[in-house]
């Protein structure tokens, strides 16, 4: 259980640290101020999710570990297509 708990840390890590580059680097980019909106109100929804669980709101389950994967290959999408 220490081992899971350890991998979940590190992988949430990772993603929150490649979701606020992403995020920095879409601002700084010359698309639409509405896209950049959408891409950035994304990318917090998606920093939310495991500050969520790290503060205690919600606890991780079966779905957040097959939606979030998703998610950030949808959101990493987005942000290459710009």
């Amino acid at each position: 259980m220490v081992l899971l708990r350890f991998l979940l840390v590190a992988f949430n890590v990772v993603v929150i640290t490649f979701l606020i580059y992403n995020m920095i680097d879409v601002v700084q980019r010359p698309p639409e101020r509405t896209k950049k909106l959408i891409i950035i109100i994304g990318g917090l929804f998606l920093l939310l999710a495991p500050l969520g669980i790290f503060f205690g709101l919600f606890t991780p389950t079966f779905q957040y570990f097959i939606i979030y994967p998703i998610a950030i290959g949808l959101f990493i999408y987005l942000t290459k297509k710009l």
